[in-house]
């Protein structure tokens, strides 16, 4: 491939990039526009976006998108209020000929994103002054080596040494939260992607909703802003087909004629918080209790929360006809198996008449996670810390070689499985290093408690190693069939640790009917 090769692919893949913001720019400005027709300075900014889509496209020879964008400004000139739904229609050919444009072959758009020149600045200033210190570091060991002489002999300064090892750890993690932070970006653009999905969801099923953002300028990791996309899809069909009621309806009960679906993000103790709400019907408990009676759910055992989050359940739905909404039982399982990728929660408030809200939490990166390290068998693991509670000696009275068990603990029961028996790794024994009964020679485990929603249960583990940072390397497809194993990490032996997910391990123990 040629130089001319490799700048042409990277001024397409800029153009892709603009244009998308562009067009992004262009479709909310048209659903204000919606609102507020006469509106000067929104025609004028929807006319500013399309003069750079067809300068743009023509730089890098798109022509037919370039004469569409032609045809499109020249449309926005003369538009009325009518003509907002032809002119949305635009957007979505846009993406089309974008679409084909970029993807024809050497014209493939790279996934990017735009970092502040300050922040690279910094990174840069900080691994210059870490290589500086490694030096110092190295001048020192080679000394030590050429010699053939211990430290003591050769009169290196441990101290020194220490010094310079903390001003490392110091600037390397300084380094490391700088990468974090050029990782994330504002969750505005994503929510305001959904103002056209309201709309036209609502349009098509004889509805009117509009969509609310609040905190767009909460920043959340952008691989997590990604992974987000599909639940919050789900969340927001789900609003319109079973919350928000028909504008007569609406009107009846003293509501304003259009629906409010709303996206809220903040920070909150060390999470990122987003709340999906809606001011319609409500969620209705007791078509999900009919609706579980006829799976065979006891319902009657159920608290209202433990109810509610049926509607999570794999092939749960309460609609009576399949449309292009609901009525197939996956949307919510969608959002749910979504939010546990990210490693976060996900709760439900309703009140009749009033309105749902779905609440999700979730973590700040996904690239570094705070983990309690443990070891079973010749493993060890690591649990993310946001699920432990706290750790307990395993009863002598519950020292068996079973998988599982039940420990009570301050007059709750609190059901165990042990580590090493539910991924069948050997018994590690007395190993080296753990603890055993005073006398007895018998190897003492530890419990460590964790919480997953309103659950608890223990993992019974061979030594506790403690809460650490880890950073998490993907493991690609090797694991898909091993529920229970969320990523790896790599410790400062050398070696692999696998990160557990607990959620996983909760629902293959109650598949299973174990403990």
């Amino acid at each position: 491939m040629s130089d001319l090769d490799l700048n042409y692919e990277k001024l397409l893949s800029t153009f892709a990039v603009e244009a998308e913001e562009d067009i992004a720019a262009l479709e909310a400005g048209l659903l204000a526009l919606e609102e507020s027709p006469d509106d000067a300075e929104t025609r004028r900014e929807l006319l500013r976006h399309a003069h750079t889509l067809k300068g743009n496209a023509s730089c890098v020879g798109f022509d037919a998108f370039a004469a569409f964008a032609h045809a499109y400004e020249a449309q926005l000139e003369n538009s009325g209020a009518a003509d907002i739904p032809t002119l949305l229609s635009g957007i979505d050919t846009f993406r089309r000929l974008l679409d084909h444009d970029v993807q024809e072959p050497a014209a493939q758009s790279a996934s990017t994103m735009r970092v502040a020149v300050e922040k690279l600045d910094r990174m840069l200033d900080l691994a210059g002054e870490i290589a500086i210190l490694r030096g110092r570091v190295q001048t020192h060991v080679a000394t030590a080596a050429l010699s053939g002489r211990s430290a003591a002999e050769t009169h290196i300064d441990l101290e020194a040494l220490v010094e310079v090892e903390r001003q490392i750890d110091q600037l390397q993690g300084e380094l490391q939260q700088l990468i974090m932070r050029a990782r994330m970006v504002p969750v505005g653009p994503l929510f305001r992607q959904y103002a056209r999905t309201v709309r036209d969801l609502a349009v098509a099923h004889g509805k009117s909703a509009q969509l609310a953002t609040r905190g767009d300028d909460v920043e959340l990791d952008t691989s997590a802003v990604e992974l987000l996309r599909d639940p919050l899809t789900h969340m927001i069909r789900n609003a319109i087909d079973h919350g928000i009621e028909p504008a007569e309806e609406r009107v009846a009960k003293g509501k304003p004629p259009a629906g409010t679906i709303t996206l809220d993000a903040r920070h909150e103790a060390g999470m990122i918080t987003i709340r999906v709400s809606d001011d319609g019907a409500g969620l209705d408990r007791r078509a999900i209790a009919a609706r579980a009676h006829v799976l065979g759910l006891d319902v009657d055992r159920m608290n209202d929360a433990e109810t509610l989050r049926l509607i999570f359940e794999p092939g749960f739905t309460t609609s009576d006809e399949v449309t292009d909404l609901s009525g197939r039982g996956v949307g919510m399982d969608v959002v749910r198996r979504g939010i546990e990728a990210l490693r976060g929660t996900i709760s439900i408030e309703t009140m009749e008449g009033r309105g749902t809200t779905f609440t999700l939490r979730l973590p700040l990166t996904l690239a570094v996670i705070d983990g309690f390290g443990v070891a079973a068998g010749e493993e060890t693991w690591i649990v993310p810390m946001e699920h432990v509670v706290e750790c307990v000696e395993l009863p002598a009275r519950e020292r068996r070689d079973n998988t599982t068990g039940v420990l009570l603990l301050r007059d709750e029961i609190v059901p165990w499985v042990r580590l090493r028996k539910l991924f069948a790794r050997p018994d590690a024994g007395a190993a080296s290093g753990t603890a055993t009964a005073e006398g007895s020679g018998r190897h003492i485990e530890s419990v460590l408690v964790v919480q997953h929603g309103s659950k608890r249960a223990g993992l019974v583990v061979d030594e506790l190693h403690g809460a650490s940072q880890a950073v998490i390397k993907p493991l690609g497809n090797y694991f898909d069939e091993i529920p229970g194993i969320a990523g790896s990490s790599i410790l400062g032996s050398g070696r692999v640790a696998l990160i557990l997910d607990t959620a996983a391990i909760f629902k293959t123990l109650e598949a299973r009917g174990d403990a």
